[in-house]
């Protein structure tokens, strides 16, 4: 298991897509930096963005309310693994305590990292998924190799994005 942190989320305006970026926690500098990138939806990615900001809302997201069920059920959160990628698709497990018993879940890695940001969890990946998944970065921090689909899904996004978009 590999313990790791969010390098970046880009959240994409439907219908582009949102991708959040993963990177070693314990990283060497050099040749052997790796990052995961991971599709997920806009609802996903507008709910990992809030809880990164640290925004408060008036009333509980859908991963705010599982959190509190969580704690109020006497249940931690111990950790979030994502163990399995099939194709584009990403499988992950919450591990739960609750007093001496331990609950694994299957989730989706967007709404386990929702919840684990909210939560304070650690996160991981599993050594195979990292070794098929992850993409290198070079040295000057891009992500390599580039996909020639990404970049068209990239040109067709600034095909349609406006400045106003930008503003909230």
């Amino acid at each position: 298991m590999i313990p790791v942190r969010i390098d970046t989320l880009m959240v994409g305006i439907p219908p582009s897509p949102s991708v959040i970026i993963l990177r070693p926690v314990d990283e060497q500098p050099g040749n052997g930096r790796r990052v995961l990138p991971i599709w997920i939806g806009p609802s996903e990615a507008a709910s990992i963005g809030v809880a990164l900001e640290g925004v408060q809302n008036s009333r509980p997201m859908t991963h705010d309310l599982l959190a509190s069920t969580i704690e109020a059920l006497d249940g931690d959160i111990e950790s979030v693994l994502i163990n399995r990628v099939d194709g584009s698709t990403f499988y992950a497990t919450v591990f739960l305590t609750q007093g001496e018993k331990t609950i694994e879940l299957d989730a989706r890695p967007s709404d386990s990292i929702a919840l684990a940001i909210r939560t304070m969890t650690p996160l991981f990946v599993d050594d195979q998924v990292m070794e098929s998944a992850s993409h290198p970065v070079s040295p000057g921090g891009n992500y390599s190799p580039v996909d020639e689909e990404d970049i068209e899904e990239f040109r067709a996004f600034l095909d349609t994005v406006n400045p106003e978009d930008f503003l909230s």
